[in-house]
Order: C-alpha cells, then sequence, then structure tokens
C-alpha cells in the first residue's frame, strides 16, 4: 500500500497544477507582473473558469508558472493527454478582433485587459501556447486563436505582438504546427507551418493539450513614465469545441525583454561578517545606480558592482537598488539572510598535540572580530587577557586545570563558562 501511495504522489506531482482561487486583479498584481510595470484598471470578460493560476514546475510547458487563459476551462489543460480530444464550451461570444485574425468566426473569448506604466523603453513578457485542436484540425476551419494588443503612445492603433519570432504572422494552430500531414482532417496543407516553435505533446503526461509552442517573448518599445494598455485575447475559432490556451509566464510582465535581478553570493548561510558579493546585470551607459544595503558596511564596490558587504548582526537584511536614466526608476531588490553564526566554546583543549585542540579554540569566532577574552583561575586571578582574542592562548604556562572564561563579543553579547587544560 505504502509503495503504491508513493507512485500516485509521483504521478500527481508530474503534472500541470491549476486553480481559479485568484481575482483577475490578483493574476495580474501578484503573478504577472514584474518589476518597473505599474497596472491599474484591471478588467476582465469570460468565463470564470475560462482564465486562472498555473504552476508549470513538474511540467513540460516550459515556464515554471503564471496565468493560464483558454477558451474552455483551464482543468482541461491538466494531463495526461489521453486519446481523443477534449473541450469545454461557454456558450460565450468571440471577439471581433480576435475573428480578423483567424479568418473564421469565434467563441468562448476569454479577454484580460488592464492599463500600464512602464518604466523602461520596452516591454515584453513570455508566452506559451497549446491547443487540443493540434494535430486534426490543423488547416481545417478551427484556427483557435489568440492575441496581444497593446495601444498608447508612439503605436497607431491596437498592435498584436503575439507574432511567430521575426515575423509579422499572429500566432495560431495554423500558423505554427507540426506533425500533422497525414493526420490533419482537412489534408495538412498548412503543415509544419513554422515547426521549429512547435512541440509535440501527444502522448505527454503532464499536460493535456495535443500540442504547443515553445517559450516566446511578446515585446513592443514603448515611451517610458506614460501610460499604455494591453488587451490579452483568447477564442476558439471556427467552433467552441475543443480547448485552446495560452500561459502567460509569471513574474515576466516586465519593462525590458530581460529579468534584470540582483545577484548575491552568498545569500544564504550567512554570518555576521561574512563578506556577500553584490552585482546588478546592467551596464547601459549614461545609467546610475543607488545602492541602499540595509545597515551593511560596504568593503569595497560602485556602479552596478560588483559590490563587497559585510552584515555585523543577524537577521534578513534587504538589498535595493534604484536605476536614473532615461527614466528614474525602483527596479530590484532582494533579502540576504544572516544566520546568528553564534559562536562555540570548548569546555577542554589540550596543549601540545599541534592540532586544533592545542589551542583554545572558539568556533566562528572569525564572524566577531574585536572580541575581549579573559581567563581567571578558581583564586580569581586573572591568568589571560586579549581585546583582539584570535583562537591563539595555548595556556602559556598555567598549570592543568579547570579555569573560567569571559567573551565579550562585539555586539556587547556575553560568554562565560568553564574550560578544562589537560596537557600530553
Amino acid at each position: 500500500m505504502a509503495l503504491l501511495f508513493l507512485a500516485l504522489c509521483r504521478s500527481s506531482e508530474a503534472q500541470l497544477i491549476v486553480d481559479t482561487i485568484q481575482t483577475p486583479q490578483q493574476l495580474v498584481q501578484n503573478v504577472l507582473l514584474a518589476n518597473s510595470i505599474i497596472a491599474y484598471n484591471v478588467k476582465y470578460t469570460g468565463a470564470r473558469r475560462a482564465m486562472g493560476y498555473f504552476d508549470g514546475s513538474y511540467s513540460n510547458i516550459g515556464l515554471k508558472n503564471g496565468v493560464l487563459m483558454t477558451t474552455g476551462s483551464v482543468y482541461v489543460a491538466v494531463g495526461p493527454n489521453n486519446p481523443g480530444n477534449r473541450g469545454i464550451a461557454n456558450h460565450l461570444p468571440g471577439d471581433s478582433a480576435l475573428t480578423a485574425i483567424s479568418g473564421d468566426p469565434t467563441y468562448d473569448a476569454c479577454i484580460l485587459e488592464f492599463d500600464f506604466v512602464p518604466y523602461a523603453d520596452t516591454v515584453s513578457f513570455d508566452f506559451a501556447f497549446g491547443s487540443e485542436e493540434y494535430p486534426e484540425f490543423t488547416c481545417c476551419k478551427v484556427n483557435d486563436v489568440f492575441a496581444f494588443f497593446i495601444s498608447g503612445p508612439g503605436i497607431t492603433g491596437a498592435k498584436n505582438i503575439a507574432l511567430v519570432p521575426s515575423t509579422t504572422t499572429p500566432i495560431s494552430i495554423n500558423t505554427i504546427n507540426g506533425n500533422c500531414t497525414s493526420l490533419s482532417n482537412c489534408g495538412g496543407g498548412c503543415c509544419n507551418s513554422n515547426s521549429k516553435y512547435y512541440f509535440d505533446n501527444t502522448g505527454g503526461g503532464s499536460i493535456m493539450y495535443t500540442g504547443f509552442t515553445t517559450v516566446m517573448k511578446a515585446e513592443s518599445p514603448v515611451q517610458c513614465g506614460e501610460p499604455y494598455h494591453i488587451r490579452i485575447a483568447i477564442a476558439d475559432g471556427g467552433d467552441s469545441i475543443y480547448d485552446s490556451g495560452v500561459f502567460l509566464g509569471g513574474g515576466s510582465f516586465r519593462g525590458g525583454t530581460n529579468a534584470l535581478n540582483i545577484s548575491a553570493v552568498p545569500i544564504d548561510s550567512v554570518c555576521p561578517n561574512d563578506n556577500v558579493t553584490l552585482y546588478f546585470p546592467d551596464n547601459t551607459p549614461g545609467h546610475r545606480f543607488t545602492w541602499t544595503f540595509d545597515g551593511g558596511i560596504v568593503q569595497s564596490g560602485s556602479g552596478n558592482g560588483p559590490y563587497v558587504v559585510q552584515w555585523q548582526t543577524s537577521g534578513p537584511k534587504q538589498v535595493h537598488i534604484s536605476v536614473s536614466g532615461s527614466c528614474t526608476y525602483d527596479i530590484d531588490s532582494l533579502t540576504v539572510n544572516v544566520g546568528a553564526c553564534d559562536v562555540k566554546v570548548p569546555n577542554i583543549f589540550t596543549p601540545g598535540t599541534g592540532d586544533i585542540n592545542s589551542k583554545f579554540y572558539i568556533y566562528n569566532l572569525d564572524k566577531y572580530p574585536y572580541s575581549n577574552l579573559m581567563v581567571i583561575n578558581r583564586w580569581g586571578t586573572r591568568v589571560y587577557y586579549s581585546t583582539y582574542y584570535q583562537n591563539n592562548w595555548d595556556g602559556d604556562k598555567v598549570p592543568d586545570g579547570t579555569y573560567y572564561y569571559i567573551l565579550t563579543l562585539p555586539n556587547s553579547i556575553i560568554k562565560e563558562g568553564f574550560v578544562t587544560i589537560v596537557r600530553k
């Protein structure tokens, strides 16, 4: 029974995970947006079950998580890819703009739109498109379609940026596909169109859609600090029978085309007074960088880094950078976790052994430079004192026996106890 339960757990982990718990507002603000974007006036048109959150960590979609928009239900997208086709009709109207792209009547439109202000000269996000229409209905009059319409300063009308890479061709099941020459019910006249961007998911275990595209990037030039509108839409084409879906990468709707994130080495398992190296991957001429290190002491660094920083106390440390250029904006932050890394004081050491135990060696003391150490014998006489103890006391010529120590760390924490000297 235990083996069966383990097998079932592993099977469930290897699937796409979806839910419809979050509101459209939450999906935009908490899931889709990255740095350098302010979004507002979120509006959704479509069936509640047609849009939701997805976790792709254990799937082959190529995106860790994000927002899934479908022509039926997000739950249809969950694998495995069983034989036959699946879909849900929501009995809702299509969209005229999508109909113009598809060339066929559209149904069950799912539309997410919002206004946004980009603090960069480009806006982009990652996505993938999948469909249960693949491959049998490729090249037929069921051209399921989606589009990302952006409008605002510098853009004429509403521009679709969901395009086959390096072309002006909208993406649909007829413009990106493969493996359908003999399988299409309509002869496969458009089969293998842009097939290098197509993944055949026949028999796939994690996602239901029989085929989907590779992860792509939609992008458009914008004017920094100006208001824009985006309308993300998908619909059934020709009929409302089988489902299609577009996966929008979580945290990928950003100003710029690349994720610009502060790197920190190390970021965890950091002790007080450890060196942490910080860098921001932006070498744009004319950009100016302002860092804050949450009380950290800068050992070296300038510009976009690398900086070498130390923190003297434990706890989460917030590192933040703002970049000034043609547009001024806060762009990134992260948390460095500085642990307590408490000192460990031995209760015995053995002078004369020639190893680490031959001296009064206090573990992690290097994290607390300028620590004071005083050692007292049983009669209250001081036998050793250092204002900057460096793990170098070998007992001098004091006799074997038990002594009382008082260790004062730079943060005013006092450690005290007994240590015994036993010579070999």
